[in-house]
């Protein structure tokens, strides 16, 4: 059976999933794109040799499957209409723009047959998941740290006040958050975040946040999203071993004892195709959600605590 699919919001991003559903998903077939802007949507749908449409109704109306790429503060509105048409639905992260959001899709969402997953790619980065295939190596793990440092944002949208509704936090700390209850299977309890604006006017581009989770492992977060540079690393201690990844330009060092091993992993290979496989397979019933509605939620909670956190200047309760 070949599904269908159709994507709202065919922008830079929008159009990488365009790509590999076309070229690396075989079963996945690009019917229609919406983007906006009418011109925009007629190249791009050129280039996929799909049809095209400015309107998300009719998008969701002429296909089997629909992915939602498109800025956080549209995703309640699109996800509600691709659930209500009872079709399958692919959402980028972050779940929402809100957690109030959040907690109503969750709802719509929880207990229905109609699958939804959510688009945290980092699951699917092959350094993250041997990481997680070694976890059990170092013991009780009691600090987890993770940093992400990258240029500034070129996009238009993440620098108007009527299109974002968060910044760093909201748009590459939802990585973190994800990673970090994916790799230990725990919840985060606490928050005690600092945040600031060193190039973007609008948003947060630079955040470090001190977390604990409900086993009591600290956690420690850093995005520095104003540097012409690029760093994205994962370290965690446990009380049998330790264990640090690149999980931009690959490689994972893991000591235990006096004992050093080196897993030499590409972390070059793109997610989506895996991505996109999942969510084909979850269409098609083969398989529930690997993403849920309740790990956006958790996600959002969690982001939520970090902006009160950040306003109050206290540590917030979850």
């Amino acid at each position: 059976m070949t599904l269908r699919i159709g994507l709202i919001g065919a922008g830079t991003h929008g159009m990488r999933y365009l790509r590999h559903a076309k070229n690396d998903v075989p079963g996945m077939e690009p019917v229609m794109l919406c983007n906006r802007n009418a011109e925009n949507a007629e190249a791009n749908a050129q280039e996929i040799d799909c049809d095209f449409t400015t309107n998300p109704a009719e998008l969701i109306e002429k296909v089997d499957a629909v992915i939602v790429c498109t800025p956080p503060s549209s995703h309640f509105e699109l996800g509600k209409m691709v659930l209500d048409s009872g079709k399958p639905l692919l959402i980028e992260k972050p779940f929402t723009g809100t957690l109030p959001e959040a907690k109503l899709l969750h709802a719509e969402n929880s207990g229905s047959p109609i699958p939804l997953m959510l688009a945290q790619t980092l699951r699917w980065n092959p350094v993250l998941q041997q990481a997680a295939l070694l976890w059990e190596r170092l013991g009780e793990v009691h600090h987890i740290r993770v940093v992400q440092r990258l240029e500034p944002t070129t996009l238009a949208w993440q620098r108007d006040k009527s299109v974002t509704v968060g910044g760093s936090v909201l748009l590459t700390g939802v990585h973190m958050i994800d990673t970090v209850r994916f790799l230990t299977d725990k919840e985060f309890i606490d928050v005690d975040h600092w945040q600031d604006n060193i190039q973007n006017p609008v948003v947060e581009d630079f955040f470090l946040t001190r977390a604990t989770l409900d086993d009591g492992c600290k956690v420690s977060m850093e995005v520095s999203k104003y540097t012409q540079s690029r760093t994205c690393l994962l370290e965690a201690v446990g009380t049998k071993g330790s264990l640090e990844a690149d999980y931009l330009y690959g490689g994972i060092t893991l000591k235990i004892g006096s004992d050093v091993e080196n897993f030499d992993i590409d972390a070059s290979a793109p997610t989506l195709p895996g991505v996109l496989e999942s969510w084909l397979n979850c269409a098609l019933g083969y398989c529930p959600p690997p993403v849920t509605s309740l790990d956006g939620l958790k996600s959002l909670e969690v982001i939520d605590g970090c902006y009160a956190s950040g306003q109050s200047r206290s540590v917030v309760k979850l």
